[in-house]
């Protein structure tokens, strides 16, 4: 009998083991639904590949009175281009700039079937800032990103390693991986704290690398002397300000931070409106503006 239960319990363990760090690594993917041209932006549908071969699908909007900067917008885990485009768009209806929107791997309509979290996401970022630069390099002399949550976090990724990437808008970035998955595992899931290492040891085993040495934390520091403007909402409980406050402490200057007061995530440009724009835009013309 006791044999009997001690193998329940391994397959129990095994099981969740799986299902905990799938939880992770495989969601529902959503759909496009704003379109650019909802917004009287012209737009092309663009594709290219990451440099492991993930094919990436995107739209690139040029400027309406053209310029030679462009930005590249990175959304959040579980949705896709059209989620952050509402908010984020009037860098090019009203800042004039030229946007590349794409779908990481797994989402929207890019491949792939796993999602890191960061790590393999900064790939596509990486894929990204090189199509535009190759496929339209009038228009991106200069390149600027922002990124929303896990976009976020990869946006700090990628211009740690990128010096072509000019100046990082990260809107609720987390610092560390596992961090954000304690949190969000509690929240939407109700992952006890003490189940957080061994779900991370699934994660890594499947994936085959630890995701945690992708960092942003780790990281950050690296951007300066290129300028980081960093965004968070004051009543967010998936990434919470202490996040951001962190990173901030971690980052060289020029850097800025700008806490929303009750805010939750995702919903700084719902909560601040013209002036989250305002900001947004101040933060790249201060920086593309001079360089002409």
């Amino acid at each position: 009998m006791i044999v009997v239960l001690l193998l329940i319990a391994v397959v129990l363990l095994l099981g969740w083991g799986w299902y905990s760090s799938g939880l992770i690594l495989s969601l529902r993917r959503e759909r496009i639904t704003d379109l650019p041209s909802s917004f009287g932006l012209t737009f092309e549908d663009v594709a290219f590949n990451a440099s492991d071969g993930t094919p990436l699908k995107g739209w690139f909007i040029r400027s309406p009175v053209g310029s030679a900067a462009t930005i590249i917008l990175c959304h959040g885990r579980g949705t896709c281009r059209s989620n952050i485009l509402p908010a984020t768009q009037h860098l090019a209806s009203r800042g004039g700039y030229n946007l590349l929107y794409f779908d990481f791997r797994n989402h929207g309509e890019s491949g792939g079937r796993k999602t890191t979290l960061g790590p393999l996401e900064a790939l596509d970022l990486e894929a990204a800032l090189d199509w535009v630069k190759k496929a339209r390099p009038d228009e991106a002399r200069h390149v600027g990103v922002y990124g929303l949550s896990m976009g976020a976090a990869v946006v700090i990724l990628a211009a740690a390693r990128r010096a072509d990437i000019e100046a990082v808008a990260a809107e609720s970035a987390y610092g560390s991986i596992s961090r954000s998955v304690a949190q969000f595992g509690k929240i939407l899931y109700g992952l006890p704290a003490w189940a957080v290492p061994y779900t991370m040891w699934w994660t890594r085993a499947r994936l085959r690398f630890n995701p945690e040495t992708a960092a942003a934390e780790r990281v950050v520091g690296l951007i300066a002397p290129r300028p980081i403007f960093l965004l968070q909402g004051g009543a967010d409980d998936r990434v919470p300000p202490s996040e951001g406050d962190r990173l901030f402490s971690r980052a060289g200057e020029p850097k800025s931070l700008w806490t929303v007061p009750g805010a939750g995530h995702g919903g700084l440009w719902e909560a601040a409106g013209r002036e989250y724009e305002d900001r947004l835009l101040g933060f790249f013309d201060g920086v593309f503006r001079r360089a002409g």
